[in-house]
């Protein structure tokens, strides 16, 4: 997940959103050769029967209820079937899913997490990933033909784990899905009820992701939220007096905001899944699509430079490096953050420059990397609850972004604004609870 950061009014005359189409081909991560094997949507030979071990795995009891909001692995409205057997290995309750036509879809993120192993192995599960959701909990994703996250990583509902292959102990193309509590397996869920083992179910990894903006040009940030659905994506931006509805996007893409053309009003846009095509919006509606970064980086944008025009910019998990785009399509890195952290931008001192950070949500500490002279300093603040999202934005107009974070069981965002010295939290409910 990432925090856009929008740009300030423009202090000259500046190129304008329709100008940024055409950039050259960044540095893209290679894909996995694909693993070869037959269709296995109506075969239970293509999933590697009997080739991890037996069925004796340790069970627990887990309810849908009071564990985390696991959502099936796939983008917003993809039809699945979800299978097992008595002698599944390594437990009758992991789910062997297919659908047609299953080889190198995307596999997601089932529920927000910390990313803790990825292999790859020539026998047994096959290129696989776990996910730490906290509480004791984990999801495995097996048979990948190919792997994009990288431990460490953070990751929300619906975020690119992999793609689907027929790696490992497998004859056929499809994903291993497993859901543990401490280490057991136990009956899985999904939208909070129990899984039927047989059926063909719609994704519903549909949720809310957070964001901000100047949307009104009023010099005052608010919340946003863009939201997938089985076609397309919307975004929901909170303007006074009304909210603003603006179809944009497509299901797994990443949205994101800035002011492209200096106009002080915040535009939007999306970054593709598993691409490095950024699709922006400007205020007329018109479309700049942009190719640049690599397909498995993180968008971000920001006012670099200081010259009142928001820019690209891509962090990398793999490095943990921000790459900062100037107006000249010029680039500069800075490595920031660490394990169990994302990634946030903005202008942490009020010099109009956009400047990198971390969120750790588990304990909702932030990490701001803010100039000084030719250095800078760090500047640590706890702001917000675990499990919450990271999100930025200038709150009273006073040309400094100030800190926030949106909590996705009650969809509140809690804003840091200061006051009389110190800060106050203002608490906005804005867009739809998650599970």
């Amino acid at each position: 997940m990432f925090t856009p950061q929008r740009g300030r009014a423009a202090v000259r005359r500046l190129v304008g959103i329709g100008l940024v189409a055409g950039l050259a081909l960044g540095s893209g991560l290679a894909a996995t050769p694909a693993a070869v094997g037959a269709d296995g949507a109506t075969d239970t030979r293509a999933h590697g029967e009997g080739r991890m071990g037996p069925s004796s795995a340790r069970t627990v009891s887990a309810t849908p209820s009071s564990g985390p909001d696991f959502e099936m692995p796939f983008p917003c409205g993809q039809t699945w079937t979800g299978s097992t057997r008595s002698s599944h290995s390594p437990s009758s309750y992991t789910i062997d899913f297919n659908t047609p036509s299953d080889l190198g879809k995307p596999a997601l993120a089932t529920a927000p997490g910390v990313v803790t192993l990825t292999r790859s192995l020539t026998t047994s599960y096959g290129r696989y990933v776990i996910v730490d959701h906290g509480g004791g909990f984990t999801s495995l994703y097996a048979h990948l033909n190919s792997i994009a996250a990288t431990v460490g990583q953070v990751v929300d509902q619906g975020d690119l784990i992999g793609y689907v292959g027929t790696s490992g102990g497998s004859t056929g193309p499809h994903l291993h899905f497993e859901e543990k509590r401490d280490g057991g397996y136990f009956a899985p869920w999904f939208t909070r009820t129990r899984f039927a083992f047989g059926s063909t179910s719609a994704s519903k990894s549909c949720g809310d992701r957070p964001l901000a903006g100047d949307f009104d040009g009023d010099g005052v940030d608010e919340p946003a939220v863009w939201r997938p659905s089985a076609t397309s994506g919307r975004f929901y931006l909170r303007t006074q007096p009304m909210t603003q509805s603006l179809v944009w996007g497509k299901p797994g893409d990443t949205p994101l905001a800035g002011d492209f053309n200096g106009d002080g009003i915040t535009q939007v846009g999306t970054k593709q899944l598993a691409r490095s095509t950024w699709q922006l919006r400007g205020g007329s509606g018109a479309t700049a699509t942009v190719t640049v970064g690599g397909i498995h980086d993180v968008p971000l944008a920001g006012d670099w430079d200081g010259n009142g025009l928001a820019e690209l910019g891509w962090y990398r998990w793999s490095d943990r490096s921000f790459t900062l785009r100037a107006a000249d399509h010029s680039t500069r890195s800075v490595v920031w953050g660490l394990t169990g952290e994302e990634p946030v931008v903005g202008d942490w001192n009020g010099n109009r420059a956009s400047d990198v950070g971390a969120f750790r949500s588990s304990t909702a500490t932030w990490r701001l990397r803010v100039p000084s002279g030719t250095s800078y300093t760090t500047r640590t603040v706890t702001f917000g609850s675990p499990g919450d999202r990271a999100v930025v934005g200038d709150w009273n107009g006073d040309g400094t972004d100030d800190l926030g974070t949106w909590r996705p069981s009650t969809a509140t965002f809690y804003l840091r604004v200061p006051e009389a010295g110190g800060f106050v939290t203002r608490a906005v409910q804005y867009g739809t609870p998650r599970g």
